[in-house]
Parts: structure tokens; sequence; C-alpha cells
């Protein structure tokens, strides 16, 4: 998933700093400062800055004119610069497909016998970028921009261009989250023709707001008047309008974001810096060995609880809920009985545990992965022994409860889905009975973090080789 590099000033010394957008804390280069900037379910503005100027703007206006042979005998009415806002999208998507198909036979007097269904999950990142705004003039349908071209102004402080228009955001976040999975459904269901989609989850989403910037230019050629749309970032015109142009803004923002606001990030007991991480929602205090989890724009307090669920030393985050369906099953026996294919009853000592649905929390490039090891957890129901210190968290707890909550909906659709007996409405995940999430660093035969994530282990064994060279 690509990320887009925000720039904003540090608050102890005012130098620049940049780091991705969407990052939770981080340490200040020059006066090492250690500021919070986000927080789940928190959007953020964000912003392009144009480099043209007037001059410029008429100069992409000739060059136009001379593309579409047209003379450049024309009258200045005037010129604006407005910034667009779209609403940047992105997250994990997890679908479940089914496929019919008849077992065929070579003679043609047999026939094909009774359908047998074939399910397929599909796994993969997306990143889509919506407009905010209702205004069809301007003539934008999306950021138009690749994330590594430029980095983006985080707005701070009231740092938005006074020579600026700001155009009204007339889109809830709700309505920007149903339009964007329309796009993505749609050319999922391209991908996936003669398939039906069983089910669907959107995990993890991160969305925000990124006002881009675009030049109107009002011009009389030929006794007629029409206005010019000019990228902002690409200097060139891409749209015409008749007319004479001039939007009036209203100030209507339906986004619910605000500006970046750094905080410094410190235990709430002791006082003593916690530790940086772009995406963890959760940290250990060295100091006075408390633990918390980001909620909103404060912490809460969480007990650091690993657990052995196989040999090893890596340690990963997943969230656990109780979970019961239908009238009587919340046992691993009465599951098993269910579930055949999926919950062995291993152990006779299990079988009147609790059955949990795991969700793992922790960030990885491979979705398809992630999903195995999850749904593993699910069919073995390990019993877990609770540790509470003395183990190294091999990767960061990236997914917040509700978040967690979705991907565990999606696990049990991959298991109750092949049985016809599960696919009715008493069996569905909001109809099923499900209690509070756990927090578990379940123990890892190997390390499962995405490619040049920040991971404990990572960072230990870089160390270790610094040492070796």
């Amino acid at each position: 998933m690509s990320d887009y590099s925000a720039v904003f000033n540090c608050p102890g010394c005012g130098s620049p700093l940049q780091t991705p957008e969407g990052t939770i804390s981080l340490s200040c280069s020059y006066c090492g400062l250690i500021m919070r900037i986000g927080s789940p379910g928190r959007i953020l503005k964000y912003l392009y800055n144009t480099s043209m100027d007037t001059f410029a703007v008429k100069f992409s206006v000739e060059r136009y004119l001379k593309t579409k042979g047209l003379s450049l005998k024309y009258t200045e009415l005037g010129s604006n610069l407005y910034h667009l806002p779209f609403y940047r999208f992105r997250g994990m998507s997890y679908s479940l497909f089914r496929e019919q198909k008849f077992e065929e036979y070579d003679d043609p007097e047999i026939p094909p016998t009774t359908p047998i269904d074939i399910f397929e999950q599909k796994c993969r990142n997306f990143d889509l970028t919506i407009p905010a705004y209702d205004n069809t003039q301007f003539g934008l349908e999306s950021l138009g921009i690749r994330p590594e071209v430029m980095p983006l102004t985080a707005m701070f402080q009231n740092n938005f261009p006074e020579e600026s228009i700001s155009v009204d955001i007339t889109l809830t976040p709700e309505q920007a989250r149903e339009k964007a999975m329309g796009f993505f459904f749609f050319n999922l269901g391209n991908a996936s023709c003669n398939k039906e989609l069983v089910s669907s989850e959107m995990v993890g989403e991160g969305l925000s707001v990124i006002y881009y910037p675009v030049w109107s230019y009002c011009m009389e050629l030929g006794g007629m008047k029409s206005t010019l749309f000019i990228d902002g970032l690409n200097k060139r015109v891409y749209n015409e309008a008749p007319g004479e142009y001039y939007y009036r803004p209203s100030d209507t923002d339906f986004s619910g974001a605000s500006e970046i606001n750094p905080v410094s990030h410190k235990c709430p007991n002791c006082g003593f810096n916690l530790p940086t991480s772009e995406c963890s929602l959760f940290y250990y205090c060295a100091n006075c060995r408390r633990s918390y989890m980001i909620h909103n724009d404060s912490y809460l307090s969480a007990e650091a609880r690993g657990a052995v669920y196989e040999n090893g030393e890596y340690y990963h985050p997943f969230w656990r809920f109780p979970f019961a369906a239908g009238d009587k099953f919340n046992t691993v026996s009465e599951f098993s009985r269910i579930l055949t294919g999926e919950i062995p009853l291993v152990a006779r000592k299990k079988a009147e545990n609790l059955f949990y649905l795991y969700a793992p929390a922790f960030k990885t490039a491979d979705l398809g992965f992630l999903t195995s090891i999850g749904t593993a957890v699910c069919r073995i129901q390990p019993e877990l022994n609770k540790r509470v210190e003395g183990f190294d968290r091999a990767a960061e707890m990236i997914l917040p409860e509700s978040e967690a909550l979705e991907l565990a909906r999606h696990y049990w659709d991959l298991m109750r889905h092949k049985y016809r007996y599960l696919t009715g409405p008493d069996y569905h995940f909001n109809s099923c009975r499900l209690g509070p999430g756990e927090l578990y660093w379940l123990s890892l035969s190997r390390p499962c973090g995405s490619p040049g994530s920040d991971s404990y282990s990572e960072r230990k064994q870089a160390k270790k080789n610094r040492s070796y060279a």
C-alpha cells in the first residue's frame, strides 16, 4: 500500500518534518521532541501547495490555445486559485466468491452431476480517492497524482494559502465510504466475472481529506467567454467550461476532519517518553512498566499479555472474541460438531473451552498469508497460558478492536459457508453472540511483519548486524 509523504513543522523547534501520511507518533530529528500526531478514527486534513503564480497560469493558457490552434488575442477576465477536497480511502479488502461447477463425463449420455460449490478468497490492499464536493464545473474526478510525486502539507495552525478559495466538503465520510466501495466492487466484479460475491469486509480503513490546487482562468475570445481550469501541480489545462465562472463557498464541511495537532507522547502515569512508531496503537512504558492503547485522542491502560501458540520466539498481536452461534453452540466441542472439517477436536481437555474467533492485529504485505495465520488459530483453538512479562513483541499492534471485529466476521464466513446448514440467518455474524475483545501476543515460529516495517525484531536484528560489521 503506497503512502503519501506529509510535511509539517515541529511545534518544538519549528523545523520541517516529513513522515508518511497517517503516522501515529514520531520523534523530531532536530530537537528530539517525542510527539503523537494521529489516532484511530481521526480524519486529518492535508493539502498540496501549487508552485504556479498568475504568470505561470497565463503561460499554461497560451500553450493550450496554441495546441488547439486558437488565437492568442484574448481578453483576461480574472483568475482564481481553488483547493478541491478529496477523500483518500485506503485499507484491506477481504472477499469470498462462490462458483458452481459440474463434474462432466466423456460419455455424452451421462448427465452432469449435482453442482459443487467452489469457494475462492481474494485479499488485497486498496487505495482510492473520491471527490468530497458535488460541483461538476471543475471537471476533476480523481486526485490525479501519484503518491510519491511530491509531499503533502499537513494543515497546521492556519497554514492554508490566503489567496486560495477552499471548496465546500458536501460529502460525509459515510457517503465517501459507500461511493469508494462501489468503485472498488465494480472493479472487483469485472475481475471475477461468473462468480457470486458471498461476503466482503473492508478492514483497517484509513480516511483523510486532501485539498488539491486548481486554477481557474476566465477569458473572452472572439466574443465568447469561457473558463479554463489548470492543474496546479501538472501545470496544464485539463478542462474548459463555457461562460465566466466564479465559485462562492459557504464554508460547508461535512467531513469532521481536523488540522494536525501534535501533542507530547508521554506515559500518562509517570510522564516518561513513550517509544515512537509510524502505525502502532500499543505502547509500553519502559520506566513504570505500564502498557497503553491509543483510543480516540487519549490513552487506555492495557495489559501486555503474551501466550504460547506454537514454539517460537516471535510474539505477534491477536484479538480474540468469545463467540456463540445458534442457540447452544459456544464451546469447542459444540463447534467441532457443526464445523466438522474446520475444527478438529484434537484434545479432550479443550472440549468445554469457550470457542473464540481470532483476528491478527499486525501488519504484513501478504494479506493471504495473514488470513492463513488467522484462520489456522481459529481452527486449532489453542489453550493459552498467559504470561505478562518476559516476551519480546516482534510486531506492532495496528488494528483497533472495532476493525478486528470485521476481520473476525470474515473468518467466520470463510468457515461457515462451506456448510449449507450454517448459511441460514441464525448463523449470520450479526445474529450470533460476541463477547468483548482481548488482546494477546501469540508466539509464532517466524516473524510475519511486512518488508520495511519498524518491528521490534527487525530493529533488534539490524542492531545485531551492525555489531557484526
